[in-house]
C-alpha cells in the first residue's frame, strides 16, 4: 500500500504539472487534438508515461549529466515554463473576474503561489493529491454526457508527440527528482498511473469540448449545462494553482542559481509573470504552447539519445 500511495503520488505530481490552465480551459486539446482522431490521444498518453518513466530513471540511477547540457536545457525549460506561468496568471484573473465580480485577485493567487513553490516540491505534491483527482472526476462527469465523436477522424501522430513532449518539457524535471527516492517497481506503477490516468484526462475532455464553439475557453462553456455552479471554476482554479507552482518552482529556482537570493528571485518571476499576462491567456497560448512543443521534441528525441550513447562513452573514456 506504501508504495502504490507514493507511485500515485508521483503521477498526481506529473499530471498535475501539465493540466493547468491550457488543458482545463479546453484549448490547450483544441490546439493539438481537435478534429482528430482518439487514436491521437492514446497516441498521446502512451508517449508521456514511457517519458515519465525515463526521467524517474534518469533521477533513480543519478546520472551526473554534463554541466553544459544542463545549462541549456535549464534555460530553455526557464523560458518555456515562465510562458505558461504567465499563461495560468491571465487565466486566473479572467475565471475570477467572472466568478467574483473582482480585477486583480489572480494578484494574490500569484503570491500565494510563490509561497507554496518556496517550500519544497513535496507542497506542490501535497497539493496535486487533491486537484488531480478533482479535475479528473469534472472532466468525467461533463465529457459522459457529450455525444461521443466516433474514432473516425485524422491521424496526426507528430502533434500526439508534440503535445507529449510539450508537458514532458516541463514535468521531467520533477520526475527527475521524485525518481531519486522511488523503487523500479514503484517507478513502473507511477509511469503506468501517469499515462492511464492522462489518458482518461484527455478522453473525456476531448469529448466535452467537441461542440463548443468557444475559442477562449471551449471546456467552461461545455459545462455550463452540467449545473456544477461554482464546482467548474474552483476545478479550474486548482489546476491553475498547480500548474502556476510548478513552474514558479522550476523558473525561481533556476534565476536563484544565479542571484543566491531566492525572495528576489521569486518576487522578480512573480511581478514578470503579472506584467506578461496583460497580454492575454489565448494569446499567449497560441503563441508560445506550438514553440515550446516544437523544443519539446527536439528535447524528447535528443535526451534519450545523448544519455545512452554520448555520456556513457565519456564516462568509459
Amino acid at each position: 500500500m506504501r508504495s502504490f500511495f507514493r507511485a500515485a503520488r508521483t503521477a498526481c505530481l506529473f499530471i498535475g504539472s501539465i493540466v493547468g490552465a491550457g488543458f482545463a480551459t479546453g484549448q490547450e486539446i483544441a490546439l493539438f487534438f481537435g478534429g482528430g482522431s482518439v487514436w491521437n490521444l492514446i497516441a498521446a498518453a502512451a508517449f508521456m508515461g514511457a517519458s515519465s518513466f525515463f526521467f524517474l530513471s534518469i533521477g533513480a540511477k543519478g546520472e551526473k549529466i554534463d554541466p553544459r547540457v544542463v545549462t541549456a536545457a535549464d534555460t530553455v525549460v526557464a523560458v518555456s515554463s515562465f510562458a505558461v506561468y504567465a499563461a495560468m496568471i491571465a487565466c486566473a484573473e479572467s475565471v475570477l473576474k467572472d466568478l467574483l465580480g473582482v480585477r486583480g485577485l489572480s494578484v494574490v493567487l500569484t503570491v500565494l503561489c510563490a509561497f507554496l513553490s518556496a517550500k519544497n516540491v513535496n507542497g506542490i505534491a501535497r497539493l496535486n493529491l487533491v486537484a488531480v483527482p478533482a479535475l479528473i472526476a469534472l472532466v468525467i462527469f461533463v465529457g459522459a454526457k457529450t455525444p461521443f465523436s466516433d474514432w473516425q477522424g485524422e491521424i496526426r501522430p507528430f502533434r500526439a508527440v508534440a503535445y507529449g513532449a510539450m508537458n514532458m518539457f516541463f514535468s521531467g524535471a520533477l520526475m527527475i527528482e521524485q525518481g531519486k527516492t522511488l523503487s523500479k517497481k514503484e517507478r513502473l506503477l507511477a509511469a503506468s498511473l501517469c499515462g492511464g490516468l492522462i489518458f482518461l484526462a484527455l478522453l473525456f475532455m476531448f469529448r466535452a469540448i467537441g461542440g463548443a464553439p468557444y475559442p477562449e475557453m471551449p471546456f467552461l462553456r461545455a459545462a455550463e449545462s452540467s449545473k456544477l455552479g461554482a464546482v467548474v471554476p474552483v476545478c479550474l482554479l486548482l489546476a491553475v494553482i498547480t500548474t502556476m507552482a510548478g513552474c514558479d518552482y522550476l523558473v525561481a529556482g533556476k534565476l536563484t542559481a544565479l542571484t543566491k537570493d531566492p525572495v528576489l528571485s521569486g518576487a522578480s518571476v512573480a511581478l514578470a509573470g503579472i506584467l506578461l499576462s496583460c497580454v492575454g491567456f489565448a494569446p499567449i497560448v497560441r503563441a508560445a504552447y506550438p514553440v515550446v512543443s516544437y523544443l519539446g521534441s527536439i528535447f524528447a528525441l535528443v535526451a534519450p539519445i545523448y544519455l545512452r550513447f554520448v555520456q556513457q562513452k565519456r564516462g568509459k573514456c
